[in-house]
């Protein structure tokens, strides 16, 4: 009997369909199907490649409601947030559909009268395993590149929201061999995905934890890794700052989707001099928010994922209460009337966090503010964490910005503005927030190998 997945609203509990779980062996079929596809023309005809990512896209965004709508039901973010991973995710396909045809390598004359091309060439068959907060927008930013370079793909959506991946794959465009396959289940499905001998890069998108587990994997067989793991955001605000703007950008990428998000701006680090000011302020707007059903457009935050995961994060807000440090939330949001994990947006707060609070990646609706004297100590307290995924400097002085954004830790900085992403600039992760990088062109060369073809004069 074959094993399914169930999947659970989790706004409601209420069951939205099952998936057959993907034995090893459905892995290892898939596997061999995306190389077959990738030893055809696929891998050398970058204008069939660029028509593929330009037609899937207008695929998905001719069913963009039916696909926003699956995702608020498998994640319980908003609706207006589901609506934007999906034109995010359109954006992925439409920007690297050009860039097909755009990969290339160079060419030189060497000191011995002979020409050396340096060429890049698609990895072969890569795996894609993919969280579920952004279970679309996350595969994506890594696929729409990936595929532009030319390798196959075999994927493992996270066992919470396979149907969302459904439905795109129902949108892809028809070719004589499938380049992208699904193989749906837990943790036996993706060992089997990043052991399998074919696979030549394994791009996983998770927890610092799991992420790790994988790099071994794949490093046992000498496959490349693509990690973006854990993150914790951290937003500097200097003297002269602009609290307005930070602190709209801090409640939007804060709670968005309920805190789970691992480039969620869940910490600020704010100067003395208007440490009072933000803490007084921020507390005001947060405690204005409204927890509820996702599908209501009135709606600012749905719940958390699971239960289970709900019970992660209250004692981290626990925690923040026995020391004293909670000012708004901290506990269940109650009178929802649905059956979910319904968490208040919760603000803590000192001159000193406790740091088992504002180091550590808590992944729920949890935003620490603590206070500084200098710059550089701010730096310092910013960088003293074991994550270095994305980090923002609030300043009106060009200098500090600068010396800041040198000196931060992380894969992306941002001045003054927080949680802006582009298709066409690189993203990543520092220290155990990852390796490699998507988007861009750099995103492209993850998925490609250097070869150096060098011709007698």
């Amino acid at each position: 009997m074959t094993d399914t997945l169930t999947c659970i609203n989790p706004a409601t509990g209420e069951t939205l369909g099952s998936v057959p779980v993907s034995t090893p062996r459905d892995v290892d079929r898939a596997c061999r199907k995306a190389q077959l596809a990738f030893d055809g023309e696929w891998s050398r005809n970058s204008r069939m490649r660029s028509d593929f990512l330009r037609s899937w896209a207008d695929n998905i965004e001719q069913r963009r409601d039916e696909v926003a709508a699956m995702l608020t039901a498998e994640t319980g973010k908003v609706r207006r947030e589901s609506e934007s991973e999906v034109a995010l995710t359109v954006e992925a396909l439409r920007f690297n559909s050009p860039l097909s045809r755009l990969v290339s390598g160079t060419t030189h004359e060497l000191p011995d009268g002979s020409v050396g091309h340096v060429m890049r060439q698609p990895a072969g068959v890569s795996a894609f395993i993919i969280p579920w907060n952004w279970p679309i927008f996350l595969l994506f930013r890594d696929l729409a590149p990936a595929l532009a370079a030319g390798v196959t793909a075999v994927v493992k959506p996270a066992p919470q929201t396979p149907l969302s991946l459904g439905l795109v794959l129902e949108a892809m465009p028809e070719l004589e061999h499938e380049v992208v396959l699904s193989v749906p289940g837990g943790a036996e499905t993706g060992s089997a995905l990043t052991d399998h001998e074919l696979v030549k890069v394994v791009a996983f998108t998770g927890s610092t934890h799991v992420g790790k587990t994988v790099a071994e994997a794949a490093s046992r067989r000498f496959a490349k890794p693509v990690l973006e793991l854990g993150g914790k955001g951290t937003s500097i605000l200097a003297a002269d700052a602009n609290v307005d703007a930070a602190l709209t950008a801090c409640i939007q990428s804060g709670f968005l989707t309920s805190g789970q998000m691992c480039m969620a701006n869940s910490r600020l680090l704010v100067h003395t001099s208007i440490y009072s000011t933000v803490v007084e302020e921020l507390a005001e707007r947060i405690a204005t928010l409204t927890v509820g059903d996702p599908t209501d457009a009135a709606t600012d935050m749905g719940p958390v994922i699971s239960k289970q995961h709900g019970s992660l994060v209250q004692r981290f807000m626990d925690l923040a209460r026995a020391e004293g440090q909670v000012i708004v939330g901290g506990g269940p949001a109650t009178g929802i009337g649905l059956d979910g994990a319904y968490l208040q947006p919760t603000l803590v707060a000192a001159p000193l966090v406790d740091p088992r609070i504002s180091t550590q990646e808590i992944f729920g609706p949890v935003v620490s503010v603590e206070a500084f004297d200098d710059i550089e100590d701010a730096v310092l307290r910013a960088n003293d964490t074991q994550y270095g995924l994305s980090a923002a400097i609030w300043t009106q002085d060009s200098a500090t910005a600068w010396s800041a954004a040198r000196n931060l830790d992380f894969g992306t900085v941002w001045v003054n503005r927080y949680n802006r992403t582009f298709a066409e600039t690189p993203s990543g992760g520092m220290k155990a927030s990852g390796t490699g990088r998507s988007r861009g062109f750099e995103g492209i060369n993850e998925f490609t190998e250097l070869k150096h073809v060098n011709w007698e004069a």
